[in-house]
Order: structure tokens, then sequence, then C-alpha cells
């Protein structure tokens, strides 16, 4: 069950379908037509048969009618049966006139029959009988023992068809003859005729049995209803002209009809048809191999042309396939040695137009993630650039605040309360700036700290400025990064305000927008020229030691957070600059994380 569950190759699936769509079909289809036209071809083939045997089982009872109105013709005719008496009357020595009268009174029946009556045989009543034509081989009292006899005798007038006899001639003892026997009634004339026993050839029988529809092996016989053959082809052999007798019993089961049968170990087609007049059968074997000949050459043409029509689409369809998987599997390839690390794989698009662009479009995925990774790397090197330069910056902070406190002390002990307060103003943002808790801070603590460097500014430089503050308390306890507002700020004074005569006032917003933090710094000093603002925002401008420049904290937001944050400064008319730093919302330190990772 596994192997069915595993996913399957493009390719087998292909095949399997291709299998199952086109050449089961073609097989059908194939197999539909033989079998259709095998059965039109026995359809026909009996159906044809069927009417031979209507027309030679026509023909046969016009034989035999003609053979019975013969018979009835001279066993009636009253010139005859005279004659025939007085003949048989007449001494030895007078017979001849009787026998010439006799004679020509027969012959003018025989000539209606073409010479197939070979002999005609007065029986008297008293004895004795008499043989126009040829004589008997059988005498009279085995003639009137047999079963018919009684018949004829007790029917009179009445032709009797009494059917085969053999041996009945003196030169035909080997050969078959057709037998009738009438008994003339005495009520028409006076004569001493028991019965007349007329003897046909069989010959025009046989005649009518070739008509043959098939060639070959196929033959007809002329059959009674226990199994004697009275007539049969020409072609049919003497071992092979009587019937079996369970073909018999299955013939006489019905009037006409066909079957399929084994007979002498070959598979025969039988068709069979009744003669009523006479009782007989006429049956009709075709050696089924003989009578599907037709359908064994169609059958050889359609297995060929199925065949090679099946042959040649596989070929195809596995050009096609072939050459339609090779492109996917050299990319299956290429990319397993991606997933090794290898990036510097490249595809040869080639095939349809579909796998060029496929091909085209993985070279250039890779291109484009080698350019990513690039592009990290870079982005990676600046940030721990930024970051190693402010950790730089720090030299050596116990000794920095070590020192600031000693200053602090020997103010304290000269009671000059200027440098005391400048001095703690001073350790507290240096403290804040040297905090090792992470690149993050709370806008409450970096808005103090910034507080702390205005009070040293004002002390340096006297009241110079004058601040304005507009902050949003609930934007007081989010994250922002560390020293973002105090580079700011210090452009505003030294290179805004200090060159200014007048007072000039710094307004400082904080407020959020959505999901955005949204600080401003603005003065109105002197402004800064656009030569002054790209220098501002040169990349290789020294960094101060308060904030590294704006460069530094513009840099630093994008490399946290993505193009979408940073630092934008506007010249404000008629004098002064707007700095707006623009943060994503950051309520806790995993936040910070999710914001930095996307």
């Amino acid at each position: 069950m596994n192997r069915f569950r595993k996913p399957w190759r493009t390719s087998t699936t292909l095949y399997i379908l291709l299998f199952t769509m086109v050449v089961l079909p073609i097989l059908t289809i194939s197999a539909t037509i033989l079998q259709v036209y095998k059965r039109d071809l026995l359809q026909q083939t009996t159906d044809r048969t069927l009417q031979t045997l209507h027309a030679v089982t026509y023909s046969i009872e016009q034989e035999i009618s003609n053979v019975v109105n013969f018979s009835a013709a001279v066993g009636m005719d009253s010139e005859v049966l005279e004659t025939a008496t007085l003949l048989h009357e007449t001494t030895t020595d007078n017979r001849q006139p009787y026998s010439i009268s006799l004679s020509k009174a027969l012959g003018k029946y025989s000539s209606s029959m073409s010479g197939r009556v070979q002999s005609i045989n007065f029986f008297y009543k008293d004895g004795g009988v008499y043989s126009y034509l040829k004589d008997l081989v059988v005498d009279e009292n085995s003639l009137r023992k047999m079963d018919w006899y009684k018949a004829t005798i007790a029917e009179q007038d009445h032709v009797h068809f009494i059917g085969k006899q053999k041996g009945a001639l003196y030169d035909s003892r080997e050969s078959t003859s057709i037998v009738t026997t009438i008994a003339p009634s005495y009520f028409q004339m006076l004569h001493d005729i028991d019965f007349i026993y007329f003897v046909f050839s069989r010959d025009h029988f046989e005649k009518m049995l070739w008509q043959n529809p098939i060639s070959g092996s196929s033959a007809f016989r002329i059959v009674t209803t226990d199994g004697n053959v009275i007539a049969s082809s020409y072609n049919l052999p003497a071992n092979e002209q009587g019937m079996d007798t369970s073909l018999i019993s299955r013939i006489n089961s019905q009037r006409e009809g066909n079957f399929v049968d084994t007979i002498n170990g070959q598979k025969m087609m039988v068709a069979f048809a009744t003669v009523d007049i006479a009782n007989w059968k006429i049956v009709y074997q075709i050696p089924y191999s003989e009578l599907m000949a037709n359908y064994s050459i169609i059958y050889r043409l359609v297995l060929f042309a199925t065949f090679v029509v099946i042959v040649v689409f596989l070929i195809i369809s596995f050009y096609l396939v072939h050459n339609l998987m090779k492109p996917i599997h050299v990319l299956v390839v290429k990319m397993s040695r991606v997933m090794d690390g290898n990036l510097n794989v490249k595809i040869e698009a080639s095939g349809s137009a579909e796998t060029v662009t496929l091909g085209l479009t993985f070279n250039h995925m890779m291109d484009q993630i080698k350019l990513l990774i690039n592009q990290t790397e870079q982005q990676e090197k600046a940030k721990q650039k930024a970051e190693f330069a402010a950790m730089q910056s720090q030299i050596n902070p116990h000794f920095l605040i070590n020192t600031l406190n000693s200053i602090k002390l020997m103010a304290i002990i000269s009671r000059v309360d200027n440098i005391r307060n400048m001095t703690q103003a001073l350790i507290r943002l240096v403290s804040s700036s040297f905090n090792r808790g992470g690149s993050l801070t709370l806008l409450a603590d970096e808005v103090e700290n910034l507080k702390q460097y205005i009070f040293i500014m004002e002390t340096r430089y006297g009241n110079k400025f004058e601040l304005k503050w507009e902050i949003d308390e609930s934007a007081m306890s989010l994250y922002i990064l560390k020293l973002l507002l105090q580079p700011i700020l210090e452009n505003a004074i030294t290179h805004g305000l200090v060159s200014k005569e007048t007072i000039g006032t710094i307004m400082i917003g904080i407020h959020k927008v959505g999901e955005q933090l949204c600080i401003v710094i603005a003065d109105d000093g002197v402004g800064i020229p656009d030569e002054q603002i790209e220098k501002l925002q040169d990349p290789d401008q020294d960094y101060t030691f308060s904030g590294m420049g704006i460069l530094n904290v513009h840099h630093r937001i994008v490399l946290h957070y993505g193009q979408d944050y940073g630092v934008t400064i506007k010249r404000l008319e008629p004098s002064g600059t707007k700095v707006e730093i623009i943060l994503p919302i950051i309520r806790s330190q995993e936040e910070n994380q999710i914001v930095s990772s996307k």
C-alpha cells in the first residue's frame, strides 16, 4: 500500500494515462470491429447458405414430384397396364409384338425424364415379373416381404416414394437408385398387375448438389431420417459420405437451421433444410476454417494495423514525454543542488516554450536569491558597522562615568552649582547611553534623556532657544531604538539656532498615526541649504559622539524595520528645518523581533 501512497513520477502518470486513454481504446475498437465483422460474415454466410439450401430443396422437391408424377402416369395408363397384362399372358414366342408396343407406350414417358429412368418392373398377381430397360437383382418374393409392399397394396393408385435402394439392378449392384412403387386399382380395367416397381438414377439429385456457394471442402448431402445418404456432392470422398448419429438426431429435431460442431476432429458449420415430400434432409457442411478464411485475412490485417498504430504512437509518446520531462528532471536535479547549498547552478533552457520559460525563470530566481543574499549581507555589515561605531564611541564607560563623578564631587566641594548640575545631567545621559539592556528603550526614558541633553545645551549656550512639547501620553509606553532623538535635536541646535541672533524655538511632537509612531523635531533657525541636507545624508560623513549623524539614525531605522520607515528632512518657510521620524508601533521586545524579521 505504501507504494501506491507514494507520489508517482509525472512520466509514469503520463505513460499510464496514454496507455489508458489511447492504447486500450484502440485495442477495444479493433476487437469490436473484428467481432462485428465476424458476426456479419457469419450472418451473411448463413443467409447465403440457407438461400442455397432452399433452392436445392425446391429443386429436389420438383425432381421428386417429377418422379412421382411419372410413376403415377405410368401406373394409371390403361394402355400400359393392358399391354403389360397381354405380354404376361402370351407365350414366350408371341411376346415380341406386345413387348414392342409396351416399349413404345413407356417410351413416350421416359423421354420427358431425360434418361433418369433406369428400370420399370411389372409384378403380376400370379407371379412373374417383366422388366423394362434393366432387370432386377432381387427376386420378387424378397420384394414382397418388404415393409413398403404391404403399404403399396393397401393404398392402390397411390405412388409410394420408397427412396434409396442399393444394388437393385444387375449392372449397377454397387450404385444407389431411387425407387417408387404403385399398385394400380382393378376398377380402372381388368389387368393382372400386382404393383409396378420404378427405379430411377440418383445422378440428377447429385447434380443439384453441385450448387456450392463456398468453394473448398464444403459438401452437400441428402440424407434420410435414419442417416442413410441418398446423394452427396461430387467432391465428397466415399469414406466421408456417412452421417454421425449425433448429428442426425440434432438435425431431425428441427425443420431447418444451422449450428457449429466438431466433426471428425474438424470444426464445422452445419446447415440443413427439410424436403417435405420425401422427409429427406439437405445437409450442408462447411469447414469453419474455410468459412472464416476472409475473416482470418481481415483479422491479420487489423491486428497488424493495430500493432503498427500502437507502436508508432508509443514511440511518439515516449519521445514527447521524454522531451517534456527531461527539462523538468534537470530542474529537479538543479533544485536538489540548491537545497544542498549550491547557489551557482544554472539551467540551459531547452524543450517547449513552457520549459524554456521555466528554465529562464529558475535562472532569474537564482540570480535574485543571490542578489537578496548579497543585499542582506551588506545590510548586516552596515548594521554591524553602525553598532560597532556606537560601541566604539563608548570607549571606556566606567572610566568616563567615574571621571564625571569626580568632577561632580569637586564641584560640590567647591560649591559650584552650575558645574555640579551640568555634570549630573551628563552622567545621567551617558549612563543611559551605556546601558546594556539591548537596542530598545522606552520612549519615556528616551524623552527623559533628551531633557538631560537639553539641560546641558542650555547651560552651554545660555538662553538661545526655548522648547515646545506636544506629546501623546499614550505613546510614552512604546519602545524605540536608543539614541534616535538626540542626534536630530543636536543638529537643530548646533546648525539651526546657535548662529541665530534672536531666541529660537524648537518644537518636539510625538503622536501615533494608525500603526505608526511619528516624531517631529522642528526649529525656526537659519535653515539648512540643500547642499547641507545632502551633506548630512552623505554616508561618508564623520560620526559624532552624540548620535553619529542623521544618516546613521536613518540607516539604523531602515536596517531594523525596512524601507517603509526612516528619517525625512524638510526646509520650512521662511526659515527653519523640520525632521520627521517614522517608526513602527512597538509595544514589547518580542514584537520588535517580529517586526524586525519581516
